[in-house]
This record gives C-alpha cells, structure tokens and sequence, in this order.
C-alpha cells in the first residue's frame, strides 16, 4: 500500500526554487515534489536515518529475491519509505520481480552504476548526506535494524558493521557520510579498501552478531 500524500499549492521565491532543482539526482531525489518532501521531512528529523541501499549485484542476486521481500517489509516496519537497491548484470530480472516497491508499502530506486560495494556508493556522494544504512544480500545477517541504528548513532563512530566475520566485515553497515572521502575512483570494495582504514583510526565499530 502506497503512503497517503495530499496534493497542496505553495509558492516558493525562484532563487529557492532553483537551489532545489539543483538537488535533483534522479536517484535520491527524483523530481521537485520528492526533493521539497525529502528536505521537510529531514528538517523536522522525521527519519531516523537518511537512506538505505541494498547491494544486489552479485552472480547469485536472483537468487535472493525472496530475502529481499522480506527485508523490504521489514525495512517498512521501522519507519523507511524509499530504498535504492544496486543491480548488476541481472538488474532487469531483479526490476521485474521487485517493480517500485508498492508491493512493500515503499518506493524503490534503481541504481546500475558503479563498480564494487564502493564504487556503487562513490556515484550516490552527492546525494548522501547523513547517515545511511548498507545491505549486503551476499551476507544474509539477521539483525535487528533499529537497534543497530540505535548502537551506531551512541557511537559516535564513522561506521558501524553489523557481522559475522570480523576479517572479511561483510554484514549490515550503517554510515555516515564522511565514510565516502575514505573511497579511491574506480572499483573498490568498501569491506576491504575502506573499512580497515577506519579500523585503525578507531572510527569503526563492529556490532557483533553471535
């Protein structure tokens, strides 16, 4: 079920108007109404974290579609409205399966650019501005999404890595956005270009999963 929104009229002085259109990546913020919206709703701190994405490039991404549904509505439960899911050469079976998101009560976001978990998050830089949440549907970690964030923000660390595996910090991450200054052009994976960097800079936390 789509979220209840009501059509209203404003007038906004062009100067704003044109800061706004600026904004627009067609990603995160898909047109002026989504934009305006995005920009309420993180002034009155409405969401508890900014956006979520979900990499979904792998060989076996297909595969996961029914862990995806699942983590979709569970996703919805704690308060998430709009989801970017990266896709890979299998993107249009993926698209197929999962359509916009209405089956879920949310919206998805398409993104097939970009090379490696870091590379896929270097082409949003823009548009992440806060902290966010990353998927990884090759680690399927049960967790629970709230409490994680909860964990992370009393941090105060960069990065927080939900995992198993504490050598390969493959998992569930939640992130601020000074983490995409870390990432080199071109490929790269985040687990292993990046997430050591932070390590010994004492600005990652793991959450352990037992």
């Amino acid at each position: 079920m789509k979220t209840q929104r009501e059509r209203i009229t404003i007038s906004i002085r062009k100067e704003i108007l044109s800061k706004i259109d600026k904004k627009i990546d067609g990603i995160k913020l898909r047109n002026r109404s989504h934009a305006i919206e995005s920009m309420v709703v993180e002034n009155l701190g409405i969401d508890i974290i900014s956006d979520v994405i979900i990499m979904a490039g792998g060989e076996d991404a297909i595969k996961s579609v029914d862990f995806i549904k699942g983590l979709l509505l569970k996703l919805k439960t704690i308060g998430v409205e709009e989801v970017i899911i990266a896709v890979g050469y299998l993107g249009k079976k993926i698209k197929d399966a999962l359509k916009n998101g209405d089956e879920f009560g949310l919206h998805i976001n398409y993104l097939e650019k970009g090379e490696g978990t870091g590379g896929v998050l270097l082409e949003m830089k823009k548009s992440l501005k806060k902290s966010f949440l990353v998927i990884n549907i090759d680690k399927k970690t049960d967790v629970d999404l709230k409490n994680l964030i909860d964990f992370h923000k009393s941090s105060l660390s960069l990065a927080t890595v939900a995992t198993e595996n504490i050598k390969t910090l493959k998992g569930i991450y939640v992130l601020e956005s000074e983490v995409l200054d870390y990432l080199p052009k071109g490929f790269s994976m985040i687990e292993e270009d990046v997430f050591p960097k932070l390590l010994e800079e004492g600005k990652l936390t793991i959450y352990p999963i037992l």
